[in-house]
C-alpha cells in the first residue's frame, strides 16, 4: 500500500508492505546516498540490507542501537564523518532502524549543512509513529528529546518483513503507540469505542501480538491517524499536541526506569486517563487488556522523582504540568495540572495496579 501526505507542498510517499525493499525505487537524483543503520538491525538483516544498499549504490554507516545513539557525542561523531565524506545539500541519508534511528538520522539531516535529504526506513512497529510527521531529535542529560528540529523525510519505506525478528518486548512497545492512535479516535465513552473494541478483538493477548495478528491493518490505521493530525498541525501548536497522550509521565518513566518507549507510554496513558473524565471501570478494562498483552506491573518510586522529570517537559506552562486529557463529551484537550492533583492520581495508579494483579 502506498499512502501520500497531503500538505500544500513538499509531500512524500509512505510505502507500507511486505518486501518493500524489492520495489522498483529510484534514488539516482541524490549525489551521495548514505545509510545510517542500527547495528542490531544490521546484524539481524544484513543480507537483506546489503542487497538493497548494493542495488542503489548506498554507502553504509553503522550506528549504536536504539536510544543510546541519541546523544551529543554520537551526533558530533556522525556529523564529522559525513562532512569528511563531502556530503552536499543534494545528498540523502537513509535511516534504517527503529524510532531512535529515525529521530537521530533526521536530526543529523536537519542540521548538517543546514539541511540535507533523508528517507525513513522503519524496522519496528513503534517506528510507524516516529517515521511520520518530521519530528527529529536527540536526548539531553535533563531528559528525552529536548534537542531537536522539524524535518520532513523525502519518503518512508516500511518493509513489514523486518517485524518478524522483533522481540516480544519490542512488539509490545510498538503496539502501545497503535493503542494511542486508537484511543485518539475514540468518541464518547472510551470503554464503548468501536475502534478500541475492534483492536481488542483482533489482538486479544500476548500470543496474538507475538504472531502479529492483523498488524498490517493496525499499522496502517496508526499511520493514517498520524498523517491526519500532522497535516492539520505540523508544528504542534494545536491538535498535534494530542499525540503526546500518555507521554508526559511516560517519558519520565522511560528515562528513570530505562524501559522501552512504548511500554513506558502504556503506563503513562493509564495515568492520563486517571486524570481525565473516564470511569474507573473503563480504565480497569483497558489495564486488564494491556496486562494480557504482556504489560508488567511497574515498581514505582517516590512521586517526586517523576514530578521532577515531568517538570522538564517542553510543553509545560508556568509551574503546572501540561497533560493531554480526555473528556467524554468534548474529546481531547491540553490542560495544566497542579501537583496536588498529579500526586492524587499517582496514588490511584499504584492502587489500581495492586488490585489488578
Amino acid at each position: 500500500m502506498k499512502l501520500t501526505t497531503n500538505y500544500i507542498d513538499n509531500n512524500y510517499d509512505i510505502v507500507v508492505e511486505h518486501e518493500a525493499f524489492n520495489l522498483n525505487l529510484d534514488f539516482k537524483h541524490y549525489d551521495k546516498r548514505i545509510a545510517l543503520i542500527d547495528e542490531s538491525v544490521h546484524q539481524l538483516h544484513q543480507q537483506k540490507i546489503d542487497l538493497f544498499l548494493s542495488k542503489h549504490s548506498i554507502l553504509k554507516l553503522l550506528i549504536p542501537s536504539g536510544e543510546q545513539v541519541k546523544t551529543i557525542h554520537h551526533y558530533s561523531k556522525v556529523v564529522e564523518t559525513l562532512l569528511s565524506m563531502h556530503v552536499t545539500r543534494h545528498s540523502c541519508l537513509f535511516a534504517i532502524g527503529g524510532g531512535a534511528t529515525g529521530d537521530f538520522t533526521g536530526f543529523v539531516a536537519a542540521t548538517v549543512l543546514r539541511g540535507i535529504h533523508f528517507i525513513q526506513v522503519p524496522t519496528t512497529i513503534l517506528a510507524h509513529d516516529a517515521s511520520i510527521g518530521g519530528k527529529t531529535g536527540i536526548n539531553a542529560s535533563a531528559g528525552k528529546n529536548l534537542i531537536g528540529a522539524f524535518k520532513r523525510p523525502d519518503m518512508v519505506i516500511y518493509d513489514l518483513d523486518f517485524l518478524d525478528t522483533l522481540s516480544q518486548s519490542e512488539k509490545l512497545s510498538g503496539f502501545a503507540e497503535i493503542i494511542k492512535h486508537v484511543l485518539l479516535n475514540a468518541n464518547g465513552r472510551i470503554g464503548k469505542s468501536d475502534t478500541l473494541l475492534e483492536i481488542m478483538h483482533d489482538v486479544q493477548d500476548g500470543t496474538c501480538l507475538s504472531e502479529l495478528h492483523a498488524i498490517d491493518k493496525w499499522i496502517t490505521f496508526g499511520i493514517q491517524t498520524k498523517m491526519k493530525v500532522v497535516h492539520d498541525d505540523e508544528f504542534e501548536s494545536d491538535v498535534r499536541k494530542f499525540l503526546n497522550f500518555g507521554h508526559t509521565l511516560g517519558h519520565a518513566i522511560e528515562f528513570h526506569h530505562k524501559l522501552p518507549h512504548g511500554i513506558a507510554v502504556m503506563h503513562g496513558m493509564i495515568y492520563a486517563l486517571l486524570l481525565s473524565d473516564v470511569t474507573e471501570t473503563d480504565i480497569l478494562s483497558l489495564m486488564r487488556w494491556m496486562h494480557h498483552l504482556g504489560l508488567k506491573k511497574l515498581a514505582y518510586d517516590n512521586f517526586d522523582i517523576y514530578y521532577k522529570l515531568m517538570r522538564q517537559d517542553k510543553k509545560n506552562v508556568a509551574n503546572d504540568i501540561s497533560f493531554v486529557l480526555y473528556c467524554e463529551n468534548n474529546g481531547y484537550k491540553v490542560e495544566q495540572v497542579d501537583v496536588k492533583r498529579l500526586r492524587k492520581a499517582f496514588e490511584r495508579l499504584r492502587k489500581l495496579e495492586g488490585e489488578l494483579l
